[in-house]
């Protein structure tokens, strides 16, 4: 019951949790497992948001857990979810705190774990680019982007005297059954990527997959299937920790400014409030705009007028 509930509730989205917990409790009626809690992992976790000027909330602990979860039992990921839902956030603290987790859990001060990471926008090139084509004229192959940036992290396998590393591949674009169906080999159990020229680039154990993507619409199941599910939703987080975030550096950082601090705390929490997203959500905009983007557009305006005016 706890591998059924917890290994697909990530990828579940709101609308569908309760019929999920239903079907779940039908399955295993009158069984109540609780969830496993890796409190080390927390820890670290909460400890590299603060660091990074974020703000704690326990739905972004639980996302990166759950990340975390996921890349120990698959090498590629899907993190799907609407801009300014934190996607990138996830995963970058997630790094971070891997770089402060000791290799042996018995000497905190032993070797860390050093987590790299090459990111890559597929839709910013042809396919050509991406993993490389053969002139035509010269049959001269030149290498793509993809194939360069695996190449290097494979050959370089080697850990640190003092250190265990680990190697993620960000794939931040929108998923394109042009360019995607080329990555099925290295999504699947094989971690081949099989290039034009019959080269063979494998995957090594500290390589992991993470595809950085607003929906799968344009994914085939046999795709989806390949890598495990991250789904952020947009209620999971939301724009109140940013928000929050962006009021503490008024009182606590270099724009330190006690009274407008109260000022700003007054005001626009009295006018910024669900009902104020939920107004905008039905008023007809000229461009798609997410809820992350008003608030953030909104105290970029206010930085300004502040900067100006002191």
């Amino acid at each position: 019951m706890r591998g059924l509930r917890d290994f697909n509730w990530p990828k579940i989205v709101v609308e569908d949790r309760q019929i999920f917990l239903g079907l779940i409790n039908d399955l295993f009626p009158k069984i109540n497992a609780p969830p496993q809690i890796n409190e080390v992992l927390q820890g670290r976790i909460r400890d590299c948001t603060k660091e990074a000027g974020y703000q704690p909330d326990e739905s972004f602990i639980l996302k990166c857990v759950q990340l975390a979860e996921i890349l120990e039992v698959r090498h590629s990921v899907f993190i799907v979810g609407n801009p300014g839902c934190a996607k990138s956030t996830i995963w970058k603290v997630l790094q971070a705190a891997n770089c402060v987790t000791p290799i042996d859990e018995n000497k905190p001060d032993g070797p860390k774990i050093l987590t790299i990471e090459a990111i890559v926008d597929p839709k910013a090139v042809s396919s050509a680019e991406l993993y490389g084509d053969m002139n035509p004229k010269t049959k001269e192959w030149k290498d793509g982007i993809l194939a360069v940036v695996m190449r290097d992290m494979k050959n370089n396998s080697i850990p640190y005297k003092d250190e265990q590393k680990q190697k993620w591949i960000v794939l931040d674009g929108d998923v394109d059954p042009e360019w995607i169906e080329t990555m099925n080999t290295v999504m699947d159990d094989n971690k081949v990527l099989t290039l034009v020229s019959s080269e063979r680039i494998p995957l090594t154990p500290s390589m992991r997959l993470l595809l950085e993507i607003s929906h799968l619409k344009n994914a085939t199941p046999a795709t989806v299937s390949r890598g495990g599910v991250l789904f952020v939703n947009d209620s999971d987080i939301g724009w109140r920790p940013f928000f929050e975030s962006w009021l503490n550096k008024y009182k606590n950082g270099k724009s330190k400014d006690e009274h407008a601090y109260n000022v700003f705390s007054i005001c626009l929490t009295q006018y910024i409030n669900e009902s104020f997203i939920d107004e905008n959500k039905v008023k007809s905009h000229i461009a798609p705009v997410c809820e992350m983007g008003q608030v953030s557009s909104l105290c970029t305006i206010i930085d300004h007028l502040y900067n100006n005016l002191s």
